[in-house]
């Protein structure tokens, strides 16, 4: 289970990256933007979901490169897995980083909309330099 734990967070931990990113953004003296929490957290999620997919072609590329097994494709014994047997893994890695991302991305929202100020604590922030 610990693969399914780890995606999980990950999911969870990339969404707040997605929500750090946004926030340097809006942040810039030098570009105005002012984002809504709802486009924010969307981008949270899709930014996630998207890291999670490009971890698993990671896998798969290097699974085919280096002869690995990161997907799960075969059993220890080596005997590859058919059909809907040899998807699992990889379906369950983007299922359990999409919920991550999801409850990242739903708590990231309630925190932007109703000022709560969860995020602040786990954000990447710019850190001002005082010139004098």
């Amino acid at each position: 289970h610990w693969d399914s734990i780890l995606h999980t967070f990950s999911g969870g931990a990339i969404a707040s990256l997605g929500f750090s990113v946004v926030s340097l953004l809006n942040n810039q003296d030098k570009v105005s933007i002012n984002l809504s929490p709802f486009f924010v957290a969307l981008f949270s999620f899709c930014f996630a979901v998207t890291l999670g997919a490009f971890w698993e072609i990671y896998e798969f590329t290097f699974d085919g490169l280096l002869g690995l097994n990161m997907q799960k494709f075969a059993l220890e014994n080596g005997t590859n897995l058919v059909g809907r047997m040899a998807l699992m893994d990889t379906m369950k890695d983007l299922i359990v980083d999409s919920l991550g991302a999801f409850i990242m991305s739903v708590l990231g929202y309630i925190s932007i909309k109703f000022k709560k100020g969860w995020l602040d604590k786990i954000l990447i922030t710019e850190k001002k330099v005082n010139n004098d």
